[in-house]
């Protein structure tokens, strides 16, 4: 952890983000579903740099850009399948990782051209802090859902949606580890109530399931549903597992803000705990 802490401060542990968080009275009120903050510059900080701004962070944030934004261009370019690469949620959990790891670069770039007290744009900065929280969820939720219920029919070499070792661990392994990890990294804040940003994405997905079903969309082996478990000729079950996923939603991203709050405390006790404005 030191090694990580000197890295992205560039020098010894002195001040940074002064964020507090928030009393779960607070988190409960109706504004916290909402993506207002303070102090938007949090955003473009590392919790643990010592001044306002990080050569070490801005290169550990273009090398998670680069990582996640090459991933999924080639997976694109190599697994597209007639447009069939659009039909499942991990292909679009995955988008979110590029999407997401290339905003926050672009605004810690940003911040590091301009003066310290500069202020990012706000729609920028709520764009990037929904697409986060919605990524750092459904990250968990399709690992978890692949290799528990899909893992290993899906490696069957006859399977035509199977994908290389390389890429299956990309797009199933990486991001959950990864995007916890940068959760620790990053100053910006989270709140309790933004569960309902996966949890949006996810019905959203799940409207696209049974549209798809009941337009007659069939996949590449041929069955009108995407995932078995979301078979609509069966809506007991199908209707049961999407509640039974949001339930987990829920819980994965109440998991995530109690990793935040840790954040905050690990780095009060480790001196990380105000930066001069």
């Amino acid at each position: 952890m030191n090694g990580l802490v000197r890295l992205l401060s560039g020098s010894e542990p002195g001040s940074t983000s002064n964020q507090k968080p928030l009393s779960l009275r607070e988190e409960f009120r109706l504004q916290r579903f909402g993506l207002q903050h303070d102090e938007p510059r949090d955003f473009m900080r590392s919790q643990w740099q010592s001044k306002p701004k990080s050569v070490g962070f801005l290169v550990y944030r273009w090398l998670m850009g680069g990582f996640f934004s090459t991933g999924v261009v080639s997976y694109i370019i190599k697994y597209f399948q007639g447009g069939h690469w659009l039909i499942y949620l991990t292909n679009w959990g995955f988008l979110f990782c590029g999407v997401t790891s290339v905003t926050g670069a672009v605004l810690v770039t940003l911040y590091h051209r301009q003066p310290d007290n500069w202020v990012p744009p706000s729609k920028l900065v709520k764009f990037y802090w929904a697409c986060y929280w919605i990524n750092l969820t459904i990250a968990f939720v399709t690992s978890l859902t692949y290799w528990s219920v899909i893992y290993p029919l899906d490696r069957s070499p006859d399977n035509p949606t199977r994908v290389s070792d390389l890429y299956n661990l990309w797009t199933h392994a990486a991001p959950p580890i990864f995007f916890t990890v940068d959760h620790l990294v990053v100053a910006q804040p989270s709140r309790l109530l933004h569960f309902i940003y996966p949890l949006g994405l996810s019905l959203f997905y799940a409207g696209f399931t049974l549209v798809f079903y009941a337009l007659g969309g069939v996949d590449l082996n041929g069955r009108r549903y995407i995932y078995g478990f979301l078979n609509y000729a069966k809506p007991k079950r199908a209707f049961k597992t999407i509640a039974k996923i949001c339930i987990l939603i829920v819980t994965l991203s109440s998991f995530q803000y109690g990793l935040y709050r840790f954040r905050l405390f690990m780095a009060r006790k480790l001196g990380f705990s105000s930066i001069s404005e």
